[in-house]
């Protein structure tokens, strides 16, 4: 019961709120950006391109209005932001890759389904990422 409450209380802040509109941010710059990098390679490689202007984008959120308060230094918050969203980046891949390539063209266009796959994929680490972050990369915050 104690743990279910940490829980609630983890994910229903003000710190959180502020994480998803900070987040919120850093993906739409990270979809967006994923159609100026295909316009000129694969879908693929787009992908990876946008995942990590949205990682420098959401770091420099994050550090500024969510976990101002960190007891690390900014070269350690780095090194654990980046090795937390590129631990997350394989699932984000796989899960755009499927949608975007194999599941949704059957029920929409082509552009559609990997727009549509794209951003379902890096909306599904949030709760994760989170924790991750508070505990992990921005100590103390």
């Amino acid at each position: 019961m104690i743990a279910a409450r940490r829980i609630i209380a983890l994910y229903f802040s003000q710190q959180f709120a502020r994480f998803l509109v900070v987040g919120g941010i850093a993906v739409v710059l990270h979809w967006l950006s994923r159609f100026a990098f295909n316009a000129f390679m694969s879908y693929g490689w787009a992908i990876v391109l946008a995942y990590l202007v949205g990682i420098l984008v959401a770091f420099v959120l994050n550090r500024a209005y969510v976990f101002p308060y960190s007891e690390r230094s900014v070269e350690a918050e780095m090194f654990f932001f980046f090795l937390i969203n590129i631990g997350a980046f394989p699932f984000v891949w796989v899960a755009a890759y499927v949608l975007g390539e194999w599941l949704f063209p059957a029920y929409m266009s082509q552009q559609a389904a990997l727009a549509l796959g794209h951003g379902i994929a890096i909306l599904l680490p949030v709760f994760v990422n989170f924790a991750l972050h508070k505990f992990i990369t921005f100590q103390g915050a």
